[in-house]
């Protein structure tokens, strides 16, 4: 899961622990989503809204408890991934420069503070490719749309929080679609913004789609 999908979660906690529920031992992270989180959790109060940090020091305070009970697993890249690891850091760069030149910004190739924004992503697609080689199943959690299509060029799945707030409405039929709508424009305000083509017109999109309890939009994610 990537840093962003989890603070937008921890922000509405009913939708996280719903989601961790859900999930169960499969939800995992990068031992790099694990130290941004940690970074943030450790700003002082005090410290928090000089940097502008109240709402996502929050989530962070909240996402720390299920990191350290075991509740949300901490994974890092295989040894065997270095070759697959310059591949991704090439793409999410030429996506970043790429996205720079549309908004006629001025993009350097070296770019540290990007590296780090990447290296949560990065780590993600790289576990989750290293399970699906060994025989298993894994699904990328992302907002980012460059990170979604990095992925998916890498033959691994990506989904966004639409995805898992669709899910839940599948799982729990008392949830309602205009409730769900209105999380999500709530949860991504602030931080973990979905791209325009992907965000919801209208709450049709959690209306579960289920025939005799089979849901083919929503099956695959996470299974």
């Amino acid at each position: 899961m990537d840093t962003g999908v989890l603070y937008a979660l921890a922000h509405r906690p009913l939708y996280l622990e719903m989601f961790l529920k859900l999930y169960g031992e499969s939800v995992a992270v990068a031992t790099a989503v694990e130290e941004e989180i940690r970074n943030v959790a450790r700003v002082p109060q005090v410290v928090r809204p000089r940097r502008n940090l109240v709402l996502m020091g929050a989530c962070a305070d909240r996402l720390v408890k299920k990191l350290d009970d075991k509740t949300i697993t901490v994974l890092e890249p295989s040894e065997d991934s270095a070759a697959l690891e310059a591949a991704v850091q090439q793409q999410l760069r030429e996506l970043d420069r790429a996205a720079a030149e549309q908004r006629g910004a001025t993009w350097h190739p070296i770019d540290t503070d990007r590296a780090k924004r990447h290296h949560g992503e990065k780590e993600s697609i790289l576990i989750a490719a290293d399970v699906i080689k060994a025989g298993g199943t894994a699904i990328v959690l992302t907002n980012d749309g460059g990170a979604s299509r990095v992925a998916w060029r890498q033959g691994v799945s990506a989904r966004n929080l639409r995805d898992i707030l669709a899910e839940l409405a599948c799982a729990d039929p008392n949830l309602k679609e205009e409730d769900l709508l209105a999380a999500l424009n709530e949860m991504t305000a602030h931080f973990a913004t979905l791209p325009t083509d992907v965000r919801p017109a209208d709450s049709s999109a959690f209306r579960c789609r289920g025939l005799a309890g089979v849901c083919r939009f929503c099956d695959p994610l996470m299974r």
